[in-house]
C-alpha cells in the first residue's frame, strides 16, 4: 500500500514525466501518466485523511474521493468538484485516451494541465502547510 509520502513522491515523478512526454509529442503516453500522477496523490490524500488508500466495498471512487476533501477541510461544492476531476481523468484520460487512442487537443489537454494543481493541492493538504483551497 505505501505511506501517504511515497505516494506523494511517486505522484510528482509520473507528473513531470507526462509533461516531458506532453513536449515530445506523444499525448497518449502522458495521459496515463496524468492518471497514475491524479492516482497516487489521490490514495495519499485518502491514506491521510480517511486511513485508507481505496474505498471499501460498496463506495464508489467519487464519494470515497468527496468524503476525503471534504474531512481536508473543502467545502461540499469544491469536494464535489475535485472527486468529478478524479473520474474525469480515469474515464477520459486512462480510459478513453490510453486505451482508446483517442486524444483531442481541446478536450484532453486541459485535463493534463489541471492535473499539477490538483497534486499541488493535494501535498499541501496532505503536509499541512496551508488551508486548502481548490486549484483554478
Amino acid at each position: 500500500m505505501g505511506s501517504y509520502e511515497e505516494h506523494l513522491g511517486i505522484a510528482r515523478y509520473y507528473l513531470e514525466e507526462a509533461y516531458r512526454l506532453l513536449e515530445r509529442g506523444d499525448p497518449f503516453d502522458a495521459a496515463e501518466k496524468v492518471w497514475a500522477a491524479v492516482r497516487h496523490a489521490t490514495m495519499a490524500l485518502t491514506l491521510k485523511v480517511l486511513g485508507e488508500a481505496t474505498p471499501p466495498k460498496g463506495l464508489s471512487w467519487r464519494s470515497f474521493v468527496k468524503e476525503a476533501f471534504i474531512k481536508a477541510g473543502l467545502s461540499e461544492s469544491e469536494a464535489s468538484s475535485l472527486a468529478s476531476y478524479y473520474i474525469d481523468v480515469r474515464s477520459r484520460l486512462h480510459g478513453g485516451c490510453f486505451y482508446g487512442l483517442t486524444y483531442e487537443e481541446e478536450e484532453h489537454r486541459p485535463l493534463m494541465e489541471k492535473a499539477r494543481d490538483y497534486v499541488e493541492l493535494i501535498e499541501r493538504i496532505v503536509r499541512g502547510t496551508i488551508k486548502p483551497h481548490p486549484p483554478r
